[in-house]
């Protein structure tokens, strides 16, 4: 039998057990008065949010970004390329790391890691020449038509292996083989084909459309990472970057660049730069860049070009694009003043192809083109650009200045294999000019105030560069006016300020009664090829 004092005790300890367990049970954390610490609380981590005035503009713009990048990114692919063998040697990878215009083609080592298989030190731009496997690399795409047509950079796809080189990676994940339908050097351009349906298909804008400062985004894989979007504006319209690498295009190689500071890397190259509706203005295609890698500007090659070269593609698997068959050049102030214009504007012609349209058309050496089709033109690369946009057969009138007069004249372009790569007259002399030539007073002058010496042409001369008169530019001052124009030695000057040159001392008298003056002169060189100069003659 039980006595009661133990009982008592018992008691007290079971009523004291319940009351501990009752404090651990409802989180009661510590004894402070008491100095004692059973458990901690639960911190409380930030504070409440900023009160700022009228965010809703920032919250409508930031959803508009969400909505135009889900809208978009199904309609931008991956492309995976496979090439039969490595194309650059190592020497060769060195050089071109100094070139500040990268194409961004992410290549890898053909490991199939993960990230493109890149491997290696460097996950960027590289070329991996001691393996003697197939490289591989990573590019985007713009989804055309529902039935499979992407458009791309032609350095995307030029080297990929003809048997299972190319697949394509939807957005969903979905994996296709592709075939190669037509490629475009002239513009970077090409078109590949996927067996599908119903996909999703980019919205094609208005390059013409642009202004500098309209917010774009630019959506493709760089870097191995897909499906990326960055946002930034328009920089500036019509760069004339010369980034082809194809040494058949030569001066054919049309650019008329958008510029862009939406970041986009390796990878990028053939993916969509999209407007603020969702359309795609812009095929990404280089970017400026001393590490190979985003370093402030991008470069586009507008949509109404590449919706040209697409249907040509599809249709016949090549570009049927007209030439006018001349060579051109930009107006500067001092060519302007030497051809009469009221300021620089226009496009010169620097030579007319024999052969070619323009030749037929009735155009001249130094015809300054004014406007294509009643459109301004006031540079080479945006000239190139807008006569690229017509077909062989396309007729466009150019107005144009000519001897202090405007005219215009109708052009019938050509295809380029009409066009004679030779752009020289057949002997580069003057029509209409006498093949004797009378004997010089003056063999040789000094012109000190523009810094040239030259001297008569001789028989050897005249059969060497094929003309029939003019002086031989024997020295050229540094840092002189001659120098700062662009003349040097060994060039022949056949004409000057619209005078026939006959020799030194003629020369010599025409710089003279011209000074204060702009003096323009054709030149030619070597090759026998014509073009044309303009100097500013200083004043004594």
């Amino acid at each position: 039998m039980l006595t009661k004092r133990p009982v008592i005790a018992a008691a007290f300890l079971v009523v004291l057990g319940l009351v501990f367990g009752a404090t651990l049970v409802t989180g009661f954390g510590s004894w402070r008065g008491m100095g004692i610490a059973f458990g901690a609380s639960q911190p409380e981590l930030g504070g409440p949010a900023p009160d700022l005035p009228n965010n809703q503009a920032l919250e409508s713009l930031n959803g508009s970004f969400v909505a135009i990048s889900k809208a978009v990114q199904p309609t931008i692919v991956q492309i995976n390329v496979k090439t039969e063998a490595p194309k650059v040697a190592k020497n060769e990878q060195n050089n071109n790391d100094n070139n500040p215009f990268k194409h961004f083609f992410n290549f890898g080592n053909g490991n199939g890691d993960d990230n493109g298989g890149n491997g290696g030190d460097n996950p960027f731009f590289q070329f991996q020449p001691q393996q003697r496997g197939p490289e591989e690399g990573i590019g985007s795409g713009v989804i055309i038509t529902s039935d499979g047509y992407i458009l791309t950079n032609n350095h995307v796809v030029k080297d990929a292996a003809k048997k299972g080189g190319i697949t394509v990676q939807m957005t969903d994940k979905r994996l296709f083989d592709a075939r190669v339908i037509g490629t475009d050097p002239t513009t970077d351009l090409a078109v590949i084909k996927i067996e599908a349906s119903n996909l999703p298909v980019a919205a094609l804008g208005n390059s013409d459309d642009l202004a500098v400062g309209q917010v774009v985004l630019a959506v493709g894989n760089p870097l191995g990472l897909s499906s990326t979007v960055t946002e930034g504006i328009v920089s500036s319209l019509g760069r004339p970057l010369q980034i082809s690498e194809d040494k058949d295009i030569g001066h054919y190689g049309i650019s008329n660049f958008i510029q862009t500071d939406a970041a986009i890397n390796p990878g990028n190259s053939g993916g969509g730069l999209f407007n603020i509706k969702g359309e795609v203005i812009g095929i990404n295609s280089a970017i400026e860049s001393t590490t190979g890698m985003f370093a402030g500007y991008g470069f586009a090659i507008p949509i109404n070009m590449a919706k040209g070269v697409a249907t040509d593609l599809i249709k016949t698997g090549k570009v049927n694009r007209g030439y006018i068959g001349v060579q051109i050049a930009n107006v500067d102030q001092t060519m302007a003043e030497a051809l009469g214009l009221d300021r620089p504007r226009g496009v010169r012609i620097d030579q007319i192809v024999k052969g070619g349209a323009g030749e037929a058309a009735g155009l001249k050496q130094n015809d300054i083109i004014l406007t294509v089709d009643g459109h301004e033109t006031n540079a080479s690369n945006q000239l190139q650009g807008m006569i690229g946009m017509h077909h062989a057969g396309d007729r466009v009138t150019l107005h144009i200045w000519r001897d202090g007069k405007e005219l215009e004249k109708t052009v019938t372009l050509k295809p380029r294999e009409d066009v004679a790569e030779n752009t020289s007259d057949e002997n580069g002399t003057v029509q209409g000019e006498s093949d004797v030539e009378k004997e010089s007073a003056k063999s040789t002058a000094t012109i000190d105030n523009i810094g040239m010496s030259v001297r008569t042409v001789t028989a050897d001369d005249k059969d060497k560069y094929h003309v029939s008169n003019g002086v031989v530019i024997t020295s050229v001052a540094m840092a002189s006016v001659a120098y700062d124009g662009g003349l040097g030695r060994d060039l022949v000057i056949t004409e000057a300020a619209h005078q026939k040159v006959t020799d030194a001392g003629n020369f010599e008298k025409i710089i003279k009664a011209n000074q204060g003056k702009a003096v323009g002169m054709n030149v030619v060189d070597t090759k026998g090829d014509s073009h044309f100069f303009a100097i500013k003659v200083p004043s004594e």
